[in-house]
């Protein structure tokens, strides 16, 4: 630690993040203001526009004065982007409590719980009885996991950040590397375009399916985003419906696509561009099995075959496209049905896609990665082995990054289990499926999760789906650098 600190430029990088948090702040103010436009259609609502017109004007007005001085800004390192992200998301979910609070009448912590769960696309949930709810808090779930699916920084980098090394090093610090374009801020326009295009697709199949138009543009965009959160307790199982179902489907693989493949299946008008992709063709490499295995464990506990495979499909590419919807009781389901769900949940959707876990592009490098080193022992001496995967080409210091990455997330993954295992007294297989869920930010439960959870339950669950959302990397670096920058200003004063 000691080393570190002569790295840390206690007033270069309070300026530098001060102003990076500044405009992304005021992005997050705009959209706090979205929902109260709702009030306007369901009028018995209007007394509720107050909690989030203050919040929002007051995160405008907070991120305009810590930004003001974003012109003078010349060069950003990673270390103070990843830095900047990481607040920002801890940030947003805290000025995210008000509705919650006093809306939904929920505790501070709870509130916490489900504005961290919504931004990062995670979708547990401290609320229950959702029938109950008024719809614009309903909305505000919705709007944040749409919105958190694709990025806090890619939205901010769409409408105020300007393009250069600050926007490539936000973007990044975010866990995205995908290019569209050659610009960054047009790569994040392009995505935008993208994902709203998407969302009216969705919202038109549910429609026409028989949803109610509230409830499809509520799942069209928690679909969509990856995030899950329903309007129903029951989720998409309160429809009872397989068109319903298979649009569902749909819309989760389409979120958990990576959005150059989107691009290109749209500018080429081809479909087989999808399925050519390396991403899409491990995803269903490790949904076929799985599929199968979960149906042949659900039969044994006497659910009919057709029920079977029908939740077996569904809960299955939920967990894979880290989405959580659900249809069935997964409390009732036998210890292999719910280890295999959550394995899944470990592996994840694609990179550049709104889903979360370790990311299929990362799997399936591991695996090659095992194939080029047996390679590289049988060849002769010198030989060059081209490490691609699919349209992808790695070099050794890519390939050794995963391998730290996929080894630190079962670190932290491991933790979580153990903690929850000694301190709730569950089995290993409910404990890993909990914080799996938190950490891939998925939101399918097991029963776990719920209001009566302990403070620091709460807490942990909480900072996994912090950690996941930003693929670890980012919060540690934020973490170690409030552990050193702390001392140094207490020292200055």
């Amino acid at each position: 630690m000691l080393k570190l600190r002569k790295y840390i430029n206690t007033t270069d990088d309070l300026f530098v993040v001060k102003n990076l948090i500044g405009a992304i702040l005021q992005g997050i103010g705009l959209a706090y203001l979205v929902p109260g436009l709702l009030v306007w259609i369901y009028r018995g609502e209007m007394d509720y526009i107050y909690y989030f017109a203050i919040p929002g004007f007051i995160s405008i007005l907070l991120g305009a004065w810590m930004g003001r001085h974003i012109g003078k800004i010349e060069d950003v390192n990673l270390r103070q982007a990843m830095v900047s992200a990481a607040f920002v998301w801890l940030f947003a979910s805290l000025i995210s409590v008000v509705p919650f609070m006093f809306i939904a009448k929920m505790s501070f912590i709870d509130s916490y719980f489900e504005s961290m769960s919504a931004w990062t696309g995670t979708g547990l949930t401290m609320m229950s009885h959702l029938e109950s709810y008024p719809h614009v808090i309903l909305f505000w779930r919705a709007w944040m996991q749409w919105l958190g699916g694709i990025g806090i920084v890619l939205v901010a980098l769409t409408v105020l950040i300007r393009p250069g090394v600050a926007a490539a090093r936000l973007y990044k610090a975010e866990a995205r590397s995908e290019r569209i374009m050659p610009n960054l801020v047009n790569t994040a326009k392009v995505i935008f375009e993208i994902y709203f295009l998407l969302t009216l697709v969705g919202v038109y199949l549910y429609y026409i399916n028989g949803m109610p138009l509230f409830d499809a543009l509520i799942h069209s965009m928690t679909g969509l985003g990856t995030g899950g959160m329903s309007s129903h307790d029951l989720s998409i199982g309160y429809f009872n419906s397989l068109s319903i179902e298979a649009v569902t489907i749909f819309l989760m693989i389409m979120g958990a696509t990576n959005f150059t493949v989107h691009y290109r299946m749209f500018k080429e008008r081809s479909l087989s561009r999808f399925f050519k992709d390396i991403q899409v063709k491990y995803m269903f490499f490790f949904l076929v099995p799985t599929i199968i295995l979960i149906a042949y464990s659900l039969i044994q506990i006497n659910m009919g075959v057709g029920r079977a495979f029908r939740e077996a499909i569904f809960h299955s590419v939920s967990a894979i496209t880290c989405t959580g919807f659900g249809i069935g009781n997964l409390n009732k389901y036998p210890e292999l049905a719910k280890f295999m769900i959550g394995f899944l949940m470990v592996i994840g959707g694609g990179a550049g896609s709104t889903a979360g876990g370790i990311k299929l592009i990362r799997v399936t490098l591991m695996y090659e990665s095992l194939k080029w080193t047996i390679e590289q022992a049988i060849l002769p001496k010198g030989a060059i082995i081209k490490r691609k995967v699919g349209d992808y080409i790695f070099s050794d210091e890519e390939i050794q990054e995963v391998l730290s990455f996929t080894m630190t997330y079962f670190a932290f993954l491991l933790i979580g289990t153990i903690w929850l295992m000694l301190r709730l007294r569950v089995s290993l297989v409910n404990a890993f499926f909990e914080v799996a869920s938190a950490q891939g930010n998925v939101g399918l439960s097991v029963g776990v999760t719920s209001p009566s959870l302990p403070i620091d339950v709460k807490i942990l669950l909480t900072l996994h789906m912090w950690i996941g959302r930003l693929e670890i990397f980012s919060t540690l670096v934020f973490i170690v650098s409030a552990f050193l920058l702390v001392p140094r200003l207490v020292e200055r004063k």
